[in-house]
């Protein structure tokens, strides 16, 4: 009786470690199938491509919320375990990923819907008075700050400077001007004049030559090192949104109603899509196969990359300001309808849909697992895979 009773004792331990062996493997494996960690810059990288290679979530939940008591118009970023983002009464925050505890908040004097660009020291972002602020990322204490004339509502874009190998900022603003500075003091290094608003963020189109359209209805390109021009196309009508980038061609949404794909060089525009009689505000999310953009047409709009024809459309109820992130396998947008929605690459098809409660014009954003966005209600959310992908 007494050995049976070790037998018995033994194999219980056995499996309750395995059991527990078990539930720290999926844990892990549910953790390490993430690749996107941080979103340090405006749509995730100095392309502005707003793709990433990670499958999307499934069963959206609500992992945390964190009310923001104002409007919140512009993307987070997200860095380490730090999650941070502007309000329109003017209030810049930072708070944990896992929780949504508040860390710190930064007043400032006007809105801010700009999408904040994030080193390992600093985060860098402007407001509506014209103030461009750098903050220290941990303590959210002022670092350095610089007037400019008009507002500053889109991000920054970070590259390393190809004289002095230093991080340099690219930042552009309703002046009309793009601006390089330097990170470390926000020192001058040279500037770049337009002849209307720049509403989009700087993309880079290779590690030499930034990108960017305005009201102007131009897109610019134009040389990192100097900052001067390169070349000037004209499109049809002002272009409100950040130029995505993808192998080296830029793609734009524009007010006449117009998607174009532009090689600058020889080859020049590659195509034009258009659909119905709406703007695209909407910044696109380009990957290998798709371009995907919202429209006021409450519509998100799927083109072939290569053909630039349309691929689906997929109805919402109200206005797609919202750009759209790509997946691997799906796009999320939100919409002025209040509701987010994943819907399948390949055919448009909805996955799944959460109503969050009030307009969305913010972009959502990923990283460590995690779905990211602020509402017009002044709530910023969390979501969360609520079942595991096998």
């Amino acid at each position: 009786m007494k050995t049976a009773c070790v037998l018995t004792l033994l194999l219980f331990l056995v499996s309750c470690k395995s059991q527990d062996s078990g539930e720290k493997n999926a844990i892990q494996t549910e953790v390490d199938r993430f690749q996107t960690m941080s979103w340090a810059l405006p749509r995730g990288s100095s392309f502005m491509s707003g793709s990433i290679p990670d499958q999307v979530i499934n069963s959206p939940r609500i992992a945390w919320s964190f009310d923001a008591a104002a409007p919140i118009s512009g993307d987070a970023g997200v860095y380490g375990t730090e999650v941070y983002f502007g309000s329109d009464n003017g209030v810049f925050f930072a708070v944990n990923i896992e929780t949504g505890e508040e860390l710190w908040r930064f007043e400032t004097g006007d809105v801010v819907e700009s999408e904040p660009a994030i080193t390992s020291e600093l985060v860098l972002f402007g407001a509506n008075d014209g103030q461009f602020y750098a903050l220290d990322r941990l303590t959210g204490a002022e670092r350095w700050r610089r007037q400019f004339d008009d507002k500053v509502a889109a991000g920054a874009n970070l590259v390393q400077g190809p004289i002095d190998r230093e991080l340099w900022v690219l930042i552009a603003g309703n002046d009309g001007v793009l601006r390089c500075l330097k990170a470390s003091d926000g020192a001058d290094i040279w500037s770049y004049q337009t002849d209307n608003i720049i509403n989009g963020s700087p993309a880079m189109l290779d590690e030499k030559r930034i990108i960017f359209g305005g009201c102007d209805a131009f897109l610019h390109i134009v040389n990192l090192e100097n900052g001067e021009s390169i070349e000037q196309y004209e499109t049809n009508a002002y272009i409100p949104c950040s130029v995505a980038v993808y192998d080296g061609i830029g793609y734009s949404g524009n007010y006449a109603n117009e998607v174009l794909a532009f090689d600058p060089g020889d080859r020049g525009q590659l195509w034009t899509y258009s659909d119905r009689q709406f703007p695209f505000f909407s910044s696109p999310a380009v990957n290998e196969t798709h371009v995907f953009i919202g429209s006021r047409d409450k519509r998100l709009h799927a083109i072939d990359r290569e053909m630039g024809v349309s691929a689906w459309t997929y109805q919402t109820s109200g206005r797609v300001d919202s750009s759209p992130l790509a997946f691997s396998d799906a796009v999320v947008v939100g919409s002025t309808d209040g509701w987010l929605y994943a819907v399948s690459q390949e055919d448009g098809i909805e996955l799944w849909k959460i109503e969050l409660g009030s307009p969305l014009i913010a972009s959502p954003v990923f990283a460590n697992g995690r779905l990211i966005i602020g509402s017009q209600g002044g709530t910023l959310f969390s979501l969360e895979s609520g079942e595991t992908k096998i």
